[in-house]
């Protein structure tokens, strides 16, 4: 273990203490560790990586092969054998990556341990939890080696972090280009840089094949065919029929001018039949989701879509003088039907006029007429860019080889991304090493290239595995395991510089404590609370493995003072030890502290994050099931003064395992039509919506009644209000700051 990890043990008890405002900055320098020592600990590591064989049948089989030490399967300088045609300029492997014996202590102890890991106890663990048994709770046999394989991986991460490894951090950037121009405007971003005099120049770009693309004829010539892949903007062809009952009589001028206020500049044809006016227009909203709904039962949905929609048309029918009920009969997406459900209204309804008062002509012969009608609307039809490709970061430490980094993401784009023309440089002009790519989002093959959240977890486990293998000392760990707060985006960056820079600019307090506590490195005190069992489990069972594998020394020192620490925080929390820092917070307080300490919170966060292993939609339901059964068992034993701040919670989970049951839903759809568009979830369905893991610092809010309840509740939608305004100016203000990216 390096002096910073047991830096980081010594920074947990500090925290404890209240002392929480040391840097991590101070941490990564500390040298406390001897020379001598160090030799110990890369002896003993050595000794026990030895004793397991390099890795383990686990670390080659089940658990996948991510043991480090073991030679790259490609060479990260090109494809294969065809060294030929690499230039001699591309980032080739480091020859610490030739040997077990030149690697690092960190990546022979994630190793051993990655070995040392016992599949049995985790089973007899995931059947105490509620996943055993016979029938339908069942999960595959290939459910369980994923399973297994995932949480192996974890505890051999953690370990590799007590020895010092640092995490990997892999990123997929927002604002893809979605045309050639914006493709060329990334290229050139990421193949210029500016030296110390401010001027840019040319930097080295190499291409899938490890060729370099030098300035002018070569970049041009690959952004030709980096393009041809790139497909046009979606036209929207969606479309509504809606049935207005008019209350009362209106003239034909206010009709009309009612219909215009309601749909806006959108194009539709209307016909009134007495009191019912019929309209069949062109929507911005999904239409697809809505003809699902029609179809299946709006009493059998849980979507409020219609409702909305229908409320809006009614609502400025009646701004504009004319009081009626809307009421969605029918939707359409695509232009086949698009276009036969625009002649059906035109032949079974007379006197069909346009937007504008006048008859449509020739509805004598509805074929005709439809066409001509959806041609006069096509120059109106608002576009929807497809993603064409994608730009993504890798990053490591100051001090990182930033040959083997950039090494280690070449084999990663080879691996996860095969038959895809990409483009990688490393920029220089930070303290971190950061290599970017552009990468397409559709092969030649017409593959979709797709970043879910399994998929990102198995690109960043992979750009770990591929750093190890270069000689980097890296690990796949997650926020949870280090209590870490939350990274800012680069629009929370660039909101922030810009309310430093004009003191007239105004930006929300939720995004000034973000960047400051993330570049601050402080601990996530709300995580520890609320989850702070569960990480002390998660250490607890990487010591455990750790001793099997036969490590000592400052690693499984470090891993179990973590651990302890996280429990005496919890005891200090929950009142069984001596206060910690934020005793006496007020009664409220107290009470969230005792529904978060329940004995049954533990199990019910291991199943939560279980979730997140789901893959299927059947999977999904299975776990939601014991999700909710956990959330039964633990209701009847809690006190009655916590049942309303439970049920709240609960509630709450509920929505969001259903959110992520729509989402795996979805992705089924799209599979089983052969790979679909490609494009991501509903807004609805994927807009902070992810499910409450076991590192979720949201805590459920206290009931509250009579008028203290009313005044929060004001005070709450002033505070939403504004918080919404300034949000809206970050996002308006962070296109001129694309330079600042995430740290």
């Amino acid at each position: 273990m390096s002096g910073r990890l047991a830096g980081y043990a010594a920074e947990i008890e500090r925290y404890l203490r209240g002392e929480s405002g040391v840097k991590r900055e101070e941490l990564d320098d500390d040298k406390s560790a001897t020379g001598a020592r160090r030799e110990a600990s890369e002896f003993q590591a050595m000794k026990s990586y030895e004793r397991t064989g390099g890795g383990g049948r686990l670390g080659q089989g089940q658990a996948g092969s991510t043991g480090g030490g073991n030679a790259p399967r490609s060479s990260p300088g090109g494809r294969g054998m065809a060294g030929s045609s690499v230039s001699s300029g591309a980032p080739k492997s480091t020859a610490a990556a030739s040997s077990p014996e030149a690697a690092s202590a960190p990546i022979m102890v994630y190793g051993a341990t990655l070995a040392g890991f016992r599949p049995e106890e985790e089973e007899e663990n995931w059947k105490r939890r509620g996943g055993g048994g016979r029938g339908a709770g069942r999960p595959s046999g290939t459910g369980r080696a994923a399973r297994v394989a995932y949480q192996a991986r974890a505890v051999a991460a953690r370990a590799g972090y007590a020895a010092g490894a640092q995490p990997a951090v892999f990123k997929v950037m927002p604002n893809p280009p979605s045309t050639k121009e914006a493709a060329a405007r990334l290229l050139n971003y990421i193949g210029k840089r500016e030296d110390e005099k401010g001027e840019k120049h040319d930097i080295e770009i190499f291409d899938e094949d490890g060729q370099v693309l030098a300035a002018g004829r070569a970049r041009k010539a690959f952004l030709e065919t980096f393009c041809e892949t790139f497909e046009p903007p979606l036209e929207n062809t969606n479309f509504i029929e809606v049935r207005f009952e008019l209350d009362g009589e209106v003239t034909d001028a206010a009709l009309g001018e009612a219909l215009n206020k309601a749909f806006g500049a959108k194009p539709f044809i209307y016909a009134q039949d007495g009191q019912a006016v019929e309209v069949y227009a062109h929507t911005d909203e999904r239409a697809g989701p809505l003809a699902r709904v029609l179809a299946g039962g709006r009493e059998n949905s849980r979507s409020k879509a219609l409702d909305k929609i229908e409320a809006r048309l009614s609502e400025a029918m009646g701004a504009a003088g004319v009081v009626a009920k809307a009421e969605v009969t029918a939707a359409v997406s695509r232009e086949p039907k698009a276009k036969y459900f625009l002649q059906k209204f035109i032949r079974t309804h007379s006197q069909v006029r346009h937007a504008n008062g006048e008859p449509v002509p020739g509805v004598k012969n509805s074929t005709k007429a439809a066409a001509s009608v959806y041609e006069q609307w096509r120059p109106q039809f608002s576009g929807r860019e497809r993603r064409n490709a994608y730009h993504l970061l890798f990053s490591a430490r100051a001090g990182t080889d930033a040959n083997a980094v950039m090494a280690a993401a070449r084999a990663v784009l080879e691996e996860h991304a095969p038959g895809y023309k990409f483009v990688l440089a490393h920029h220089k002009d930070t303290k971190h090493v950061h290599v970017h790519a552009m990468v397409q989002a559709r092969s030649a093959d017409g593959e979709r290239l797709k970043f879910y959240k399994p998929d990102l977890i198995a690109w960043r486990e992979t750009f770990a595995e591929k750093a190890r293998e270069n000689g980097i000392a890296m690990v796949a760990t997650r926020r949870m395991d280090h209590a870490m707060t939350r990274s800012f985006t680069k629009e929370h960056a660039g909101a922030y510089s810009r309310a430093q820079s004009d003191p007239r600019y105004q930006v929300s307090a939720r995004t000034i404590e973000r960047v400051e506590a993330k570049r601050q490195r402080r601990l996530d005190g709300q995580s520890l609370v609320a989850n702070g069992d569960v990480i002390a489990a998660a250490w607890q069972k990487t010591v455990t493995t750790m001793r099997t594998a036969g490590i000592v020394g400052q690693a499984l020192m470090a891993a179990e003072s973590i651990g302890n620490n996280f429990l005496q925080f919890r005891r200090d929390r929950a009142g069984e030890g001596q206060p910690g820092p934020a005793a006496g917070r007020g009664a409220d307080q107290t009470s969230q502290k005792s529904f978060l300490s329940h004995p049954g919170m533990r199990e019910l966060n291991a199943l939560i994050g279980d979730l997140n292993m789901a893959q299927t939609p059947l999977e999904m339901r299975r776990q939601m099931a014991r999700v909710n059964q956990a959330l039964d068992n633990m209701r009847e034993t809690l006190p009655p003064a916590h049942q309303g701040q439970f049920e709240q919670y609960r509630e709450e989970v509920n929505d969001k395992m259903h959110d992520r049951l729509a989402r795996l839903q979805f992705e089924r759809q799209q599979q089983l039509r052969g790979g679909g568009s490609g494009e991501p979830i509903p807004e609805r369905e994927a807009r902070g919506r992810d499910l409450p893991t076991r590192d979720d610092p949201r805590q459920p809010e206290q009931p509250r009644t009579g008028t203290e309840q009313e005044m929060r509740a004001k005070q709450k939608d002033a505070n939403k209000q504004k918080a919404q305004q300034a949000e809206e100016q970050d996002r308006q203000t962070q296109r001129s700051n694309d330079n600042d990216y995430e740290r």
